[in-house]
């Protein structure tokens, strides 16, 4: 009996090794941002900006770049609830009412300064929402890119498998 089951699970675990490599190279920033998309592209492009300008392109790649809009995307569809996706899509319309009434004109549109003022009035806002919106997008820009394949091998020098264990007692 117990050869049967040593068999089930031998060919499960082979099986799995062989899927697996497929499996996991079909993951590009392609795949990941057609499958999420709960934004319609007016919303992912001002998205895109927001977090472009909390963590801009310099001398090293900027969230853009690295796909952080994706992730926040992702992270909103996937681990949120529906009123939660629902406030961030308002936010998002607030925002842009707020650019066009205080510079006349559409937050893709205003200057770096502009858009450094404009999210600063933003996290130092008295409007509740604002406020918590501008937190949300700030923090899961900030996870996004700070655990990006990017970031985690070039600057905090990731390894996926640690070097080796040496014990302190020799065999």
């Amino acid at each position: 009996m117990k050869r049967r089951l040593l068999l089930k699970s031998l060919s499960v675990s082979v099986g799995t090794l062989l899927v697996m490599p497929a499996w996991a190279n079909n993951w590009t920033l392609q795949s990941v941002s057609i499958q999420t998309t709960i934004l319609n592209l007016k919303q992912s492009n001002l998205l895109a900006e927001i977090v472009s300008s909390i963590i801009p392109e310099g001398k090293i790649q900027g969230a853009k770049s690295l796909g952080v809009p994706a992730f926040i995307e992702k992270m909103i569809k996937d681990c949120y609830e529906k009123n939660a996706q629902d406030d961030f899509k308002k936010g998002l319309e607030n925002v842009e009412i707020l650019s066009k009434s205080t510079y006349n004109q559409a937050f893709e549109n205003l200057s770096p300064p502009q858009k450094l003022e404009f999210l600063k009035n933003l996290q130092a806002s008295t409007d509740i929402k604002l406020k918590e919106f501008y937190g949300l997008i700030k923090n899961l820009a900030i996870q996004g890119y700070t655990t990006s394949e990017y970031v985690m091998v070039n600057y905090l020098k990731y390894e996926m498998a640690p070097g080796h264990y040496y014990g302190c007692v020799n065999v």
